[in-house]
């Protein structure tokens, strides 16, 4: 039997027991996302069959990755209410992923599930892959030494560019200014699947670390990051696109994330969903991830199923062979 809640505060502690390995289903995550994003948040419980799930309410672009399309609906997501690639369920045992379908269909309205990595039995696809690389070095001149001559000499060259940035990580995250916050609106503004734009309180307040990057003075990028056991989580960031082609800024903002990732001694490296072709060629790896949608109206529900392809990702199919010890094969297309 489903407890439905409205407020994050007022969850059992049998949630964050059920949501354990996933910090942003965690009670004090979803109650500062309640505060700083507020988009309706719902949270489905049902402790003796252990299945979670929180729903938030969003008017989304259902054609978010088709070009040239726009259609903005209102939409009850299953998912985390921020652009993060993990999913918004969570289940005691994977054989209650039927009964977690089954309890959706019962709800009105429209359904789309996000960045989910199950195989649901409702109408399927693709949303952004999440990039990961497992940390394999004790020391970041092991990782440059491990990949291939070509991505060597490019990650070296674009090192060389950033020498006189300083890199300094945030004592108070109130101290996050409107300069930084305006590098997040520039990227956001750029962005092609927007989900949402978050107040600068969002940076303030949330519970991460936030590493500033200075050149003269000026602020010129961020970065802000969550950890959770031995996983660092890229979450978000802001750069100044006039300094991209001169300090190959972006492409440095992510071998810092590798550098710091081997220097804390994680082992995986979570670098979220955008700009795969880059983060791949850093070695990081794909996951799939997908998207399932239902409407409780029969009709409805016919029609998103043969529209669902038009509105999914199309993946990212090169693959790159990073590192010394990867072979020649190449199941996903094109070598570079």
């Amino acid at each position: 039997m489903f407890e439905v809640y409205n407020k994050a505060a007022e969850l059992p502690q049998s949630w964050d027991q059920l949501v354990e390995g996933n910090i942003f289903l965690t009670k004090t995550i979803l109650g500062h996302l309640e505060k700083l994003n507020p988009c309706q948040q719902t949270y489905h419980l049902d402790t003796t069959r252990g299945i979670a799930l929180v729903t938030y309410k969003l008017k989304l672009d259902i054609f978010t990755f088709a070009q040239n399309i726009a259609l903005k609906v209102p939409v009850n997501i299953v998912g985390i209410p921020l652009s993060t690639a993990k999913s918004g369920y969570a289940l005691k045992d994977k054989a209650r992923l039927e009964e977690m379908v089954q309890y959706i269909k019962s709800l009105k309205g429209f359904y789309l599930i996000l960045n989910s990595e199950d195989e649901l039995n409702l109408a399927q696809g693709n949303t952004l892959p999440t990039c990961r690389l497992e940390i394999r070095w004790q020391k970041f001149s092991e990782y440059l030494q491990a990949l291939r001559s070509h991505y060597r000499y490019r990650a070296k060259k674009a090192l060389n560019k950033f020498n006189e940035v300083k890199i300094t990580e945030l004592e108070d995250n109130n101290s996050f200014d409107q300069a930084m916050y305006r590098l997040y609106l520039e990227v956001y503004e750029h962005s092609e699947a927007k989900l949402e734009k978050l107040p600068i309180e969002f940076f303030r307040e949330f519970p991460a670390k936030i590493f500033k990057f200075t050149l003269n003075n000026e602020t010129i990028a961020f970065l802000q990051l969550v950890a959770k056991g031995e996983e660092l989580i890229f979450l978000l960031g802001g750069f100044h696109r006039s300094y991209n082609e001169r300090l190959d800024l972006y492409y440095n903002l992510l071998l810092k994330l590798v550098d710091y990732a081997i220097e804390k001694g994680y082992k995986y490296l979570d670098l979220g969903q955008t700009a795969e072709e880059t983060k791949l060629k850093l070695g990081a790896s794909q996951y799939p991830k997908y998207m399932y949608a239902y409407h409780s109206n029969p009709l409805f529900n016919g029609v998103i199923s043969k529209l669902i392809p038009s509105f999914s990702y199309q993946p990212y199919a090169i693959k790159h062979r990073v590192f010394k010890e990867e072979n020649d094969e190449n199941p996903l297309g094109k070598m570079s």
